[in-house]
């Protein structure tokens, strides 16, 4: 299918989701149904899933949302009761299919049994699913639709398949680990989840990557560079890119952190700027995140290894 095609098709997908879904119809669809497995999850700029939170259960019934506390089955970090949401279009967007009004509990909620917004969507390329849950009055402008920036906002993303544990770093053989092409499952600047778009991978050879948003032969890189390993940093990898283009007014070294989780799943943390002053030039004393998620100054890459094409 080409691109033309591939658009075409996903604007009739959205077009029959939004007249097929309305209010009083279940709050989720049956392909939400079941049980998924987190891979990130953002609140107040910060993944608040990295570590012990990564590959815990989200269940969902056709009302209902439940993320299992990994350390506390008793208390659910959240569980939302869910109703769909009269969509009111803006002049300047169109209201999210899945809009729901959600009543909420659960350990990340401030006040319990409080009437707040939700929404949700799976990506139609690698079935990963988006949750936003408000767990709190929301004030101000939101820097997107599905964001974890705000404190008030929990974006859960999620996959079908049970998530491994991370692997201990190992920059030897991670370096061939690394090589191939990866399906970008979910993207996030600023804790945002929009630049995520279907057909977005990233290829990695053996000095170099390429982050496209497109399958085309031809398509530019949108970022572009050279990498190489160093010493773990804790649990995490250490790999620094070396950026022709793709990252915020301060291109060159962006040192990052990686982690495996099997062989075929990865997710990168990187700087696209935030350094102090004397780091803008100075590129050596730009320091890696300390912390394995996005926020104002670092995105995140959560990566699926692609099957190799067909000869």
């Amino acid at each position: 299918m080409n691109l033309r095609c591939f658009s075409f098709a996903a604007l009739t997908l959205v077009a029959l989701s939004r007249a097929n879904v309305c209010a009083g119809s279940p709050a989720f669809t049956k392909e939400a149904h079941g049980d998924w497995y987190v891979l990130a999850a953002h609140q107040n700029n910060k993944n608040i899933a990295a570590d012990k939170g990564t590959g815990s259960k989200v269940t969902i019934t056709a009302d209902r949302i439940v993320w299992h506390n990994p350390e506390k089955a008793d208390v659910p970090l959240l569980d939302a009761t869910c109703q769909r949401s009269k969509l009111v279009d803006t002049p300047k967007a169109k209201a999210d299919p899945n809009e729901l009004t959600s009543t909420v509990r659960g350990s990340l909620c401030r006040m319990q049994d409080a009437t707040l917004a939700a929404r949700w969507k799976i990506t139609p390329d690698n079935d990963v699913l988006f949750v936003l849950v408000q767990v709190a009055a929301f004030k101000g402008n939101r820097n997107g639709t599905y964001s974890g920036a705000a404190p008030a906002d929990v974006l859960l993303i999620c996959q079908r398949k049970p998530v491994s544990a991370a692997t201990r770093p190992e920059p030897d053989s991670d370096a061939n680990r690394l090589v191939g092409r990866w399906a970008v499952l979910g993207e996030l600047d600023d804790a945002n989840g929009a630049r995520t778009r279907p057909q977005g991978h990233v290829e990695i050879t053996a000095k170099e990557f390429f982050k496209r948003g497109s399958f085309k032969a031809k398509a530019k890189p949108e970022q572009e560079g050279s990498w190489k390993l160093l010493p773990p940093q804790g649990t995490r990898g250490r790999i620094d890119f070396d950026f022709k283009y793709g990252i915020e007014l301060n291109q060159g070294r962006s040192p990052s952190l990686y982690a495996f989780f099997g062989d075929d799943l990865l997710m990168i943390v990187y700087p696209e700027g935030g350094w102090a002053k004397d780091a803008v030039e100075n590129q050596d004393r730009r320091p890696p995140p300390t912390h394995f998620g996005s926020d104002g100054s670092r995105n995140m890459w959560i990566l699926r290894r692609m099957s190799a094409p067909s000869p």
